[in-house]
């Protein structure tokens, strides 16, 4: 197990305490059904994919910030790079926040109603506004 793969299970550990068995069921049956991550079409992909977004998102942020270099990996369907744009605006070519948002307000907007990626960016507008800025970076990436 890589370094980054433990950070992920904390991550996804931090999501479950806040959706909780049931939400992390329909995750589970997703991943055991459709074979790993699977693709953005199948039933309950959104689970999935908020899941893995956050999962990644995190576990990629932690070992960066205590090892040197990046420890972000991966270039999965659901983009867990939204989040590090919506955060950091580390990519400096693609949209960016006037503003950028903490790693609790997304965390925040991680409930248990929130089953896919436009769930997400339609919370964290309702929460935060910004609509065009936040739009934008979840559309640059296919959301």
């Amino acid at each position: 197990m890589t370094l980054s793969q433990a950070l992920n299970i904390v991550a996804h550990a931090s999501h479950f305490s806040k959706v909780g068995s049931w939400y992390w069921s329909q995750y589970i049956n997703y991943i055991i059904t459709y074979g790993s991550y699977g693709d953005a079409t199948k039933k309950n992909a959104g689970i999935c994919g908020v899941g893995e977004m956050w999962g990644y998102y995190v576990g990629g942020l932690l070992a960066t910030r205590q090892y040197e270099g990046t420890h972000f990996r991966g270039d999965d369907w659901f983009e867990y790079r939204i989040l590090r744009q919506l955060t950091s605006n580390s990519q400096t070519w693609l949209p960016r926040l006037t503003n950028p948002l903490t790693e609790k307000q997304i965390f925040d907007c991680l409930t248990s109603d929130v089953r896919s990626h436009s769930q997400l960016r339609n919370r964290l507008i309702q929460r935060y506004g910004r609509q065009q800025e936040i739009t934008t970076i979840f559309t640059h990436f296919g959301f």
